[in-house]
């Protein structure tokens, strides 16, 4: 871990552990060079990383100086996913975790989705069952998942969807364990989805994302090693 880094994950944790409160000043450059035991150069790279995931505010003028930010959605998003990436947890975890949460997420969108969300996330399918590259599917795919969390109107349900989601894909977009036949049942599936929410069926839409995810979990745990890619279905 480099200097910089480091210097970040400790004010990090300084704030998570409520010494610099939300709204609270940062010790000066010079001071934190001081204790620390760095130069200012790393400490002012550490405050830009620590902006830059929106952490902190810099304010110039009188009184101005650096400033421990409100977090919200997006920064948990964040943290969510620099912790998942630098822990290396397997990718088993990870979909297990997703499988726990999301038919939770697809539970209260059935109750909560508005025209707008349905109308997008029927884009999306569209774009899926259209697709001729497996990328555009992925994507697409990814989306509508996170559309879901979003539609659940519990933003610390969608923060956490969104923070999975980025880690997930790059065990689950891989085409040794994510085959055609998996592709059609992912479109056939979501369909089922789809009319669970234009429904406004709870009960349903949260049955058939636990179905939907538990079967990734499987494709996971007992795929074998590496397969050439098939091309996406016609249709």
């Amino acid at each position: 871990m480099s200097g910089v880094e480091q210097v970040a994950q400790g004010l990090r944790a300084r704030m998570l552990d409520g010494e610099l409160a939300v709204g609270a000043p940062l010790p000066p450059e010079r001071v934190l060079a001081h204790e620390l035991g760095v130069s200012r150069t790393t400490v002012r790279s550490a405050l830009a990383l620590l902006e830059a995931e929106g952490l902190v505010v810099r304010r110039v003028g009188r009184g101005g100086g650096t400033f421990v930010a409100e977090p919200g959605g997006d920064q948990v998003t964040a943290a969510l996913r620099r912790g998942i990436g630098m822990a290396g947890f397997p990718g088993v975890d990870l979909a297990e975790a997703r499988a726990s949460i999301e038919p939770a997420c697809a539970g209260l969108a059935a109750q909560r989705i508005t025209p707008e969300q349905l109308s997008s996330l029927q884009e999306l399918q569209s774009r899926m069952a259209r697709a001729r590259e497996r990328g555009e599917f992925f994507e697409a795919n990814a989306r509508f998942h996170v559309l879901i969390a979003e539609a659940s109107g519990n933003e610390v349900l969608a923060a956490l969807i969104r923070g999975l989601i980025a880690p997930i894909r790059e065990v689950t977009d891989d085409p040794a364990r994510i085959r055609e036949r998996e592709l059609r049942e992912t479109i056939l599936v979501h369909e089922r989805i789809l009319t669970a929410l234009g429904a406004g069926d709870a009960a349903s839409a949260e049955s058939l994302m636990r179905a939907h995810l538990q079967a990734h979990v499987d494709v996971l745990c007992s795929a074998p090693g590496r397969m050439p890619s098939a091309p996406l279905p016609e249709g």
